[in-house]
């Protein structure tokens, strides 16, 4: 497997979930006065592995369940097209989770009981996203389960290694974080309609049609937005207008998305969730005056 075919792999675009809550999280520790920088990059690096292992299963698992039956836009279709074997991916995905449990060691040894649950059920959702009988990702359930991991998990994690325990802020951040990263989700289902249709998944975008779930995916980015706006009544020093200067880029990136029929869901409101991410952050960190 070459460079361009592994960057292919692991969705690169997609890994923005993973930055912006363990960025917020970092944020809201150095806020509050107190960071364990050592922790966060050993953390950092754990939740990178998975989000990447578990693209990784994703590949894999929707071409053994039949999904992936040519190469399409938004996946690698390594296998598909005879690159790599399903064999090489799962054995690649196996790897990198391993990598991920070695790093997450010190954080377990550092932080004990409450993060090694807090991993071993993000290792689960994982997992059982692509993998076993019945994937996630072949119900309604997708959003909810990628919203828990990656918007509350990942952040309240964040919060306990960096900073000791979970602030009340960090808690509160939990709802813009889950919803951006769940709209990245809906965006690719929206996509991918018709062929989830012919592979027999239940996913959201698929009972809800696709007018339907164009207005969810909608509504979650306002709803995002909108809270974090709240967030800032609840947190006097959060300058706002950080955030709010990103919205003219996403209207623009929102139309473009809508006219290409959501082709380039993923990487559109990725790109959306990390500029969003890094104004929060920025807001957070930032005093008024």
């Amino acid at each position: 497997m070459n460079i361009k075919q592994f960057i292919e792999l692991i969705r690169v675009p997609s890994l923005s979930a993973t930055a912006i809550p363990l960025l917020l999280g970092l944020a809201i520790s150095y806020k509050l006065g107190s960071i364990n920088a050592a922790m966060w990059i050993d953390l950092f690096v754990v939740a990178l592995l998975m989000q990447i292992a578990t693209n990784m299963a994703n590949e894999h698992g929707d071409y053994i369940h039949g999904v992936d039956k040519r190469a399409s836009y938004g996946f690698a279709g390594l296998i598909v097209k005879g690159e790599v074997s399903s064999k090489e991916i799962r054995n690649m995905t196996i790897a990198t989770y391993t990598f991920a449990g070695i790093f997450a060691v010190p954080l377990v040894l550092y932080k004990g009981f409450v993060i090694l649950l807090l991993g071993l059920f993000a290792l689960a959702v994982s997992v059982l996203y692509s993998e076993g009988p019945l994937p996630l990702s072949k119900t309604p359930f997708g959003e909810i389960a990628v919203g828990i991991v990656m918007g509350f998990v990942e952040l309240v994690a964040t919060q306990i290694v960096t900073y000791g325990e979970v602030t009340s802020l960090g808690l509160v951040c939990t709802l813009p974080v889950a919803l951006f990263v769940a709209s990245i989700l809906t965006g690719a289902n929206i996509r991918d309609i018709k062929k989830d249709k012919d592979a027999g998944r239940k996913t959201l975008a698929v009972l809800l049609g696709s007018q339907r779930a164009r207005t969810l995916y909608y509504s979650m980015l306002l709803v995002a937005y909108a809270s974090s706006v709240a967030i800032a009544a609840y947190a006097r020093y959060v300058a706002i207008f950080f955030v709010l200067a990103t919205i003219p880029l996403a209207v623009v990136l929102l139309s473009k998305l809508n006219k290409s029929n959501f082709k380039y869901a993923v990487k559109f409101t990725s790109l959306i969730y990390l500029l969003f991410g890094i104004a929060f952050a920025l807001a957070i960190i930032t005093p008024l005056y």
